[in-house]
């Protein structure tokens, strides 16, 4: 996918990134968190509202929307971070 298929928006803070799939609107939490997880992510918190993981540059929070929250103030870690979840993470969705 192109970067025209999702939008990074920085959140109020400044502290953390929104990744928001433009042509996703719903997911299979369990098997995109098993993705994300089998790249080394630790899972911090599972439940039917949402997904947490700490990783080495940021932690994650992955929404049944698709959406994800990317800790960090660096741009450059998020938009790594969109890419690897909009190409990898949610591909077939």
């Amino acid at each position: 996918m192109s970067r025209e298929d999702y939008l990074l928006e920085m959140c109020s803070g400044r502290a953390a990134w929104t990744v928001v799939p433009e042509k996703i609107d719903k997911i299979d939490l369990e098997i995109v968190s098993a993705r994300i997880e089998s790249e080394g992510w630790v899972c911090t918190l599972r439940n039917r509202l949402c997904c947490t993981f700490s990783g080495e540059l940021a932690d994650i929070t992955l929404y049944p929307s698709g959406k994800l929250l990317v800790k960090s103030g660096e741009r450059d870690v998020a938009a790594s971070i969109a890419e690897r979840h909009m190409q990898v993470w949610l591909a077939e969705f």
